[in-house]
């Protein structure tokens, strides 16, 4: 059995709309690192993407720093998002709003095996989202 090799990497960033990108970039890099699939790696960053976004929208522009954080935990590969800006909880909609908002969360447990949203203490709101690390496949 081949042990479990150790990641985690982290990003921080200016919760602005123009630093997205750079988060985008972040978890491609992650994706290739853990040689995840085209498919796997394009779900993961666009939750990210929309939990980043969620974040810069109620930062309430205090520039507190935002956080990714990207870690292997065994067979899962765990991103956490930090912000400081007000917490929400998450409002519960039954299907399609009709101003095309509030689809960030449902996409994101969509897309992820685990979602979680707690309050931070002193602020702010943390994500965290989960994926199942596939075994590669041998040709």
């Amino acid at each position: 059995m081949t042990p479990v090799r150790s990641f985690c990497r982290s990003i921080v960033v200016e919760p602005t709309a123009s630093r997205l990108c750079e988060i985008r970039r972040f978890v491609e890099s992650v994706a290739a690192d853990l040689t995840l699939d085209a498919e796997r790696t394009f779900d993961l960053k666009v939750a990210v993407s929309e939990a980043c976004a969620n974040a810069v929208e109620h930062s309430n522009s205090n520039h507190a720093p935002l956080s990714v954080k990207a870690a292997r935990k065994g067979n899962r590969l765990v991103i956490e998002i930090c912000d400081r800006g007000g917490f929400r909880l998450p409002v519960a909609t039954n299907g399609y709003q009709r101003d095309h908002r509030g689809l960030g969360l449902p996409l994101m447990v969509a897309l992820m095996d685990e979602v979680r949203i707690c309050k931070l203490p002193g602020g702010g709101t943390k994500v965290t989202l989960t994926v199942a690390l596939r075994a590669p496949v041998m040709a």
